[in-house]
This record gives structure tokens, C-alpha cells and sequence, in this order.
């Protein structure tokens, strides 16, 4: 990278801000540790409930009530129909449309949940190694996909949530293709580094959220599926992955030059999978909310359960032809049960990522047959329900089971909210919640069955360095949605319509 390069932005996919200053104060992340010395920092906050809107939300700039997005799944307007929300889906373009309108020369690499820009003004990489899959592997110039997977090979991580990950021999597996996924984006981003001049060069790692989601009950020794053989025999892969992801940021900043500025984003943290969404549907049936489920459609069951049922050296040849040529591979795990959309119902349970359970409303005016008027019966069964959830208690600890239920609408607006659930459940994820009790419902107990053992944070972690950054702490936390008017600043860009803000230097 010459010296006219502005920005170069590495991006960690639900990387814990909480580790890495932990492990960078204790000299463990060394190229955390200069940075956080050198640079200023602080903590982002993402979108209120909606984990899996932190991306869209980070590169649009606004909330998902204006760019649509909450969830892989969600109900089409208008209907009792779900749908895969596409980044094709999405109501806001991404801030480096911007950028490149405005001139300046652009490299993105790997940004979740977005598609590919036919008129980009440099060059742009989409599903070669993420977490999420949305649709295949392309690239913009179009041969550059061709010169990737003969010099760096596909993904070598098949998608996480499919895997069997338990024993030493298959956590000791995945650490290491981990490890071998931030070594080789890292070759490629350092090429594209050196191969052209570039006002912004953005590249996301994925691999902390994937190790987060998979691994958390190997690192953390209190977990209930902790396994103390399998710690021993192969150490924490999650600081392994932290480690080759901390190499893997010094040498791009190396690459970058001492002119660049350079921004790392920690998008949102991982913890323990405590929330009991798994419970979610139990409680609602109980309560006498909704019916009892009905199975899911007899193709997709069976779609799912041959997928799970192929080895990994079989998943992993099928893998690159379904992500790269169709995008056709489940991208999820199986879910055999789906909540029944009938329009007899008062509400459902809609998709929103598990941390914070979600409820739509069948509203008259809304939904083609609501039931529960607008205005003040709307008001009252919010509050009913909220009562009755937050009277539920963890069974096992006597600790509420709920913390509380948000109202969409009180703190969002944007001409999507009428996509978005009108209720967020945000569960007590302070220990694992397997039963949960109150007065209506009586003792309802179900223990999480997922692949998952680590989940998200709302909070993450933003560190700048450059010719004109002051360091310094940031004491107030900042919006995830502040990142991308702040780089655009850095280029003399200003972003129009947004609701981030530009992060004071």
C-alpha cells in the first residue's frame, strides 16, 4: 500500500471486546495492546435486540426499522408467509457505494450479508470465507474468483453450525482450519495490498464468531458442557484463533504503511448460550398464546437430515459447488419444528438470532385477518404479555427468568417497522436456563439440544490509529452504526441519510 492510501478498516466478526483487552492487557494479543496504547478506543453498542442486523446495520448506517433486516428469516408484509431475506432484500445500500460515487477507490472483502456491486470502483470479494452463507462465492471483477481458488483455495471451514464438534480430534480439526481460514484471507488481503492504491481497504474476519459459537464451552471450564479431557488435550481455541487474528491485523497494518489510518471494529461479543428461546414456544403454548407446533414441510425435512447425515470429507467436497455455483447448501441448522402462521392466532414467534426472543402481533390492518385492533387493545395485550413473561423464573436458580419485554416501537422508527417483531423477550443469560416456572404456565423444562455452546453481546470494540488520531479512551459508548459515517470523514466523504454519527478524534 502507497502512501496515498487513506484507511485500511479490518473488521472481526463477534470477536469479545472483553477478551481482547483482557488478553492484550496481560501481553497475550501484542498487536492489541500497541494499538489500544496508541490509538483511540472505546466500546460500540449494536442494534437493541437484533443481532443479526449488526452488519447491515454497520454498513448502511441505520437501524434495521430503515434498512428492513432483522433476521436470516422473516414474515413477508402482507402475509403469513416467511421468507429468506436476501442481502438482495436489503433497503440501504452499503457505505462504500458511497465512496466509490464519490470517487475514491475501494476494496471489500468479505462483508457479511452483503452482494456483490457490478459498478465497483475497485474490487470486492463475497462469500469466499464466512459465517454466514447468503448465497455463493463471487467476485467483482469476475476472474478474480478464478485467481483466488487457484492461489488460495476455498473456504477449508465448512459451515460451523452443521458440524459435529465435540470430540479432541474434531475441536483440534476446527481450531486449526480456523487458524488456516485467517492465514490465507491474510495472504490475499496483503496481495491486494500491494497490487493497487486504494482510499479505503476493508476485510472481515469471521472466524472468532464461528469458534465463539462452537468452541465457548471448551474455553470456559464453567460451562455445563465443559469438557476438561478435551481442554487438556488441545488448550483453548478460541485464544488460538484470537492469536492468529491478532497476527493477522499486524500485518496488515504493516502492509498498510505508517501513512494509513487504520480502524479495527470488534462488531458485537460472545458469552455463554444461556437465552432460553428454546423454551420460547412451550411458554407461549402454555400461556395459551399460540397452538401447538406442526411439523415443518416434509422437503425440507428431509433435505436437512441428509445434509447432517453426509461425512464432513463429503460436506466438504459438496460445500465450494453449492456456495460458489448455487448457494444452495442449508445454511442453518435443522429446525424440525416451526411455529404454526395461522390466522386464527393472537401472535407468533418470529426468527431474531435466540438471545432476545421475538413476537409478531396478528394486527388488524396489518396482517391480512389481524385480530387484536391497533390502539389501546394493541396496548393491552403488549402489557399482558410482558407480564407474564417477566413473571417467569428460572426453575433451577430462582432468578427471573426474563429481564424484560422491549416494545419495537418504542425505540425504533423507519418505514420498515411494520416488518419488524412488535416484541423482543430479552432473557436473564447470567446461567444456563433449562426450566423455567411461574403461577400460569407451571414448571416447563426443556434443556437446549443446539450445536451452539457461546452466543452474542450486545457490545463491541472500536480502536483507530493514524496521522491524526489522538489517543484516548472513549468513556460513552458509541453506536455500531458510527463506524461507517467515521470512515467515510477519514476519505472527505459525508454519507447522506444516515443515522450514525462521526466519531469525534
Amino acid at each position: 500500500m502507497t502512501s496515498k492510501t487513506k484507511v485500511l478498516l479490518v473488521a472481526l466478526d463477534a470477536a469479545d471486546e472483553g477478551i481482547i483487552r483482557d488478553w492484550a492487557a496481560r501481553g497475550r494479543l501484542p498487536v492489541f495492546q500497541q494499538l489500544l496504547e496508541s490509538g483511540i478506543w472505546g466500546t460500540t453498542l449494536g442494534p437493541k435486540g437484533h443481532f443479526a442486523s449488526v452488519w447491515p446495520s454497520l454498513m448502511t448506517s441505520v437501524t434495521p426499522a430503515r434498512h428492513a433486516r432483522y433476521a436470516p428469516w422473516q414474515i413477508r408484509p402482507g402475509t403469513y408467509e416467511t421468507y429468506p431475506f436476501r442481502p438482495g432484500d436489503l433497503k440501504r445500500e452499503p457505505f462504500w457505494n458511497a465512496l466509490c460515487a464519490a470517487g475514491r477507490r475501494v476494496a471489500v472483502i468479505d462483508v457479511p450479508h452483503s452482494m456483490l456491486n457490478s459498478d465497483m470502483r475497485g474490487v470486492q470479494v463475497v462469500n469466499w470465507m464466512t459465517h454466514d452463507v447468503s448465497h455463493g462465492f463471487c467476485t467483482f471483477p469476475a476472474p478474480l474468483a478464478d485467481e483466488i481458488e487457484q492461489r488460495f483455495g476455498l473456504d477449508p471451514v465448512d459451515v460451523c453450525d452443521h458440524l459435529t464438534i465435540r470430540s479432541t480430534e474434531q475441536v483440534r480439526n476446527f481450531r486449526d482450519n480456523l487458524v488456516e481460514r485467517v492465514r490465507r484471507k491474510t495472504a490475499l488481503a496483503t496481495r491486494l495490498l500491494d497490487r493497487d492504491e486504494w482510499d479505503l481497504f476493508l476485510t472481515v474476519f469471521s472466524e472468532a464468531h464461528c469458534v465463539g459459537h462452537q468452541c465457548w464451552s471448551v474455553h470456559d471450564s464453567g460451562h455445563p458442557r465443559h469438557d476438561a479431557d478435551v481442554a487438556r488435550a488441545v488448550g483453548d481455541p478460541i485464544e488460538d484463533v484470537y492469536r492468529a487474528l491478532d497476527h493477522a491485523v499486524g500485518e496488515l497494518v504493516q502492509a498498510a504503511g505508517s501513512e494509513a489510518t487504520v480502524v479495527v471494529c470488534a462488531t458485537h461479543g460472545m458469552g455463554p448460550d444461556y437465552n432460553g428461546d428454546h423454551l420460547l414456544q412451550d411458554i407461549l403454548v402454555a400461556l395459551g398464546y399460540i397452538p401447538a407446533p406442526s411439523p415443518a414441510p416434509l422437503p425440507r425435512r428431509l433435505l436437512l437430515k441428509a445434509w447432517k447425515r453426509l461425512t464432513p470429507a463429503m460436506r466438504h467436497r459438496l460445500r465450494p459447488l453449492g456456495r460458489r455455483r448455487w448457494g444452495i447448501l442449508p445454511s442453518a441448522p435443522a429446525d424440525w419444528i416451526v411455529p404454526r402462521l395461522d390466522e386464527r392466532n393472537t401472535c407468533w414467534i418470529v426468527p431474531n438470532g435466540e438471545v432476545y426472543g421475538a413476537i409478531r402481533v396478528n394486527l388488524a390492518g396489518r396482517e391480512p385477518k389481524g385480530r387484536i385492533q391497533p390502539g389501546s387493545e394493541l396496548d393491552d395485550f403488549c402489557q399482558r404479555v410482558r407480564r407474564d413473561l417477566c413473571a417467569l423464573v428460572n426453575a433451577d436458580t430462582g432468578a427471573a427468568a426474563v429481564r424484560d419485554v422491549l416494545r419495537t416501537a418504542d425505540f425504533e422508527s423507519g418505514p420498515y417497522l411494520v416488518e419488524l417483531p412488535d416484541l423482543l423477550i430479552e432473557w436473564n443469560t447470567d446461567t444456563p436456563l433449562s426450566a423455567v416456572h411461574s403461577e400460569k404456565t407451571g414448571t416447563i423444562r426443556r434443556v437446549f439440544a443446539g450445536a451452539r455452546s457461546g452466543h452474542h453481546r450486545r457490545e463491541g470494540l472500536f480502536v483507530m490509529r493514524g496521522p491524526s488520531v489522538r489517543p484516548r479512551h472513549v468513556a460513552e459508548a458509541v453506536s455500531i452504526m458510527d463506524v461507517a459515517p467515521t470512515v467515510a470523514s477519514l476519505l472527505g466523504v459525508t454519507l447522506p441519510d444516515v443515522e450514525g454519527k462521526v466519531i469525534r478524534l
